[in-house]
């Protein structure tokens, strides 16, 4: 990252670049109506894309103080972890849709880990070195590495069972998750680094990687939406995964 600083050429290309790119997945979900199928999907792309063009005027406007600028941007972030929550959800509903009862159960499995999850990011997040420093940067470090804590975990789990479920690593739902789970990933990991490194404001090299991340998952969701989506197997035809079974199974039981 040496020689490379904020509003530099590249830095400007990272931070529009991926705007550009969403504005791209915007018109491929529109002309192939994926807007149907993956609904917080699509709103999570037109809200990223605006906010990131909002933010890149504000920052370039000599009439917005500083703190103008953060009061923004913790706004914007606050509908954005919304987004990202929702789009977790989104991700799952795919996965388990063609097994109803599976769903109900996997429903349960999510607000259970999440709850735990939650639980876990907090006591990692108010037992971990904080910088000083005004309370709304703060914040926002602190909720960022918490939220993306919890967003690794989630993927995580759906990345162990997908298998079981007939998804192709072609389909659209993995690469929207795989985009997704490497930008968190990413998150949590820098922002661990400067945090025990007791800095308050993040270099410009942590800010590097993380807008190069962006842009390259922007990209992977990119290569996904304009790839052909493979046709979904069935996973009840394969012995040693009977999840048909399981599902009739789970019926009966939550039926009762």
């Amino acid at each position: 990252m040496t020689g490379m600083h904020a509003h530099s050429m590249l830095w400007h290309y990272l931070w529009l670049a991926p705007r550009v790119l969403q504005v791209v997945i915007f018109t491929v979900m529109v002309r192939r109506k994926l807007y149907r199928e993956f609904p917080i999907f699509f709103a999570y792309t037109i809200y990223e894309a605006f906010l990131g063009v909002l933010f890149f005027l504000l920052d370039h406007s000599e009439s917005v103080s500083p703190h103008q600028y953060w009061q923004a941007f913790w706004v914007g972030f606050i509908g954005s972890i919304a987004l990202r929550f929702g789009l977790i959800w989104e991700i799952f509903s795919h996965v388990f849709r063609l097994y109803p009862a599976l769903w109900e159960f996997g429903k349960m499995v999510f607000r259970w880990s999440a709850m735990l999850l939650v639980l876990v990011a907090v006591a990692v997040a108010v037992y971990s070195p904080a910088p000083d420093g005004p309370r709304i940067q703060t914040g926002v470090y602190v909720m960022d590495r918490t939220i993306s804590m919890i967003q690794v975990g989630l993927l995580l789990f759906l990345f162990l069972f997908s298998s079981y479920f007939g998804l192709s690593w072609k389909s659209y739902v993995f690469g929207i998750a795989a985009g997704l789970g490497i930008y968190a990933s990413v998150q949590l990991a820098t922002s661990s680094i400067w945090m025990q490194n007791g800095e308050y404001s993040p270099t410009d090299a942590f800010n590097f990687t993380i807008m190069a991340t962006f842009h390259c998952c922007v990209l992977i969701w990119l290569f996904y939406l304009v790839s052909k989506e493979p046709v979904r197997r069935t996973i009840g035809q394969i012995p040693h995964t009977d999840l048909e079974t399981w599902d009739r199974e789970l019926a009966r039981l939550l039926n009762q």
